[in-house]
């Protein structure tokens, strides 16, 4: 990756096929923090937990920020506060901001070939070149190269930096590495003599304490999803998801026409169906509900008419300004923005959920609604709240001109 920076006050960090702009104000240990995991933790999810956990758990509280990181020939880009980029393809070029948004504006741009940061009026001052470190800086261009996305092979410390380098209290320095005399070996010394065996002494058992009596113990259940009221006002203040603790709710299948028996098929029974011929316009279409199977790690992917594309390797929210409140790192959901020139689109409006094998999406209460397209089929108002399963080949129409679309689900 070729980086060329302006010098500036924001902390810049520097490693082959990821930057990370930080506002001054953030304190030197959480940069050292970041400069620390990132060479082995090269995603978006590492700098959300180091800033949250600096952030005591709060999205709210989330100081400004900007985060490239390069997955294969793409890039995933998140933005936070008055800060902007400019991410050009072999085909576009997009323009992006962090400002007013509620948690980040995240994007993933798919063959991304330069990114430019701005996080500060930049000053009349030269270009420096940086190859990885820590610097000062008001802006940032980089050409990304296809091995930016191969993980590093240390951690021990910084590649040599070319133009400015930090050096203050709690950050690494840039320090030249010494060489390595090797010592002589010692001889070896005559091994002892053997002390005669003493006879094994075996202790005696001791008397187990009674475990202390925990009253009114309970464990949590498994995790949903709830939303609030039919209210955008209520999504300004509070945004379209809320994850709380609760029983697991039920997949709810599609209504359409015909007779339901409500039978439960395996997911190996599913997959069946799913490679059978369409169904024809004038036949009913029967969807099953479906009994949960083991996760895996990917399921197929989403395709945006906007041109975004997301793997199903975890949960994503759709909307104007999504977000989310989970702040752990395995669990954070991929937040998509669209625009809604016509505000047709709820901050957060649609959940697309990974379960087993099988896939759900969730409307998530939004004022206009969405609507499900598939093929052989009459088109289905989604219900608010519930899970509804989709097979590879769906379409779901939020509004406005933007439809998801569902590829190579198993």
């Amino acid at each position: 990756m070729q980086t060329i920076y302006r010098p500036g006050q924001w902390y810049l960090i520097v490693i082959p096929g990821a930057l990370v702009a930080l506002p001054p104000d953030v304190p030197g240990d959480v940069v050292a923090r970041l400069w620390e995991r990132m060479p082995e933790e090269k995603t978006l999810a590492t700098v959300v937990d180091v800033l949250t956990a600096h952030a005591g758990g709060s999205f709210t509280s989330l100081p400004s920020f900007v985060a490239a990181v390069a997955e294969g020939a793409d890039v995933r880009i998140a933005l936070r506060g008055a800060v902007s980029a400019q991410v050009a393809t072999p085909t576009d070029s997009f323009e992006l901001s962090g400002a007013e948004v509620t948690t980040w504006n995240e994007r993933f741009l798919g063959g991304a070939s330069k990114i430019e940061i701005t996080v500060e009026a930049p000053t009349d001052a030269d270009g420096l070149p940086v190859q990885s470190g820590i610097v000062r800086a008001a802006a940032v261009s980089a050409e990304l190269e296809p091995s930016d996305a191969d993980p590093l092979t240390s951690v021990l410390g910084p590649s040599p930096v070319v133009g400015a380098v930090l050096s203050e209290p709690g950050l690494p320095e840039a320090v030249a590495a010494e060489p390595v005399v090797s010592e002589p070996e010692a001889e070896p010394e005559p091994a002892p003599e053997p002390e005669p065996a003493l006879e094994p002494v075996v202790p005696e058992p001791e008397a187990e304490e009674p475990l202390p009596l925990i009253e009114d113990a309970f464990l949590p259940p498994t995790e949903v999803t709830l939303a609030p009221p039919v209210d955008d006002d209520f999504d300004q203040l509070w945004g379209a998801t809320v994850h709380s603790v609760g029983g697991a709710a039920p997949v709810v299948p599609v209504p359409v026409e015909g007779d339901h028996d409500g039978a439960t098929v395996s997911a190996a029974d599913l997959r069946a169906l799913r490679q059978q011929p369409p169904v024809a316009n004038d036949a009913p279409t029967e969807v099953l509900d479906v009994a949960p199977a083991p996760a895996v790690a990917s399921v197929g992917r989403i395709r945006l008419s906007t041109g975004q594309v997301a793997a199903l390797d975890r949960t994503v929210i759709i909307g104007r300004r999504p977000r989310s409140t989970r702040a752990s790192g395995a669990n954070l959901p991929h937040l998509i923005a669209v625009e809604s020139p016509q505000q047709d689109i709820s901050r957060s409006h649609l959940e697309v959920r990974p379960e087993g094998d099988t896939v759900v999406v969730i409307d998530l209460h939004t004022t206009n609604g969405s609507t499900l397209l598939r093929p052989g089929a009459d088109p289905v108002r989604l219900h608010p709240g519930e899970q509804t399963l989709v097979l590879s080949g769906d379409v779901v129409d939020l509004g406005d001109g933007v439809t998801v679309a569902f590829e190579d689900l198993p």
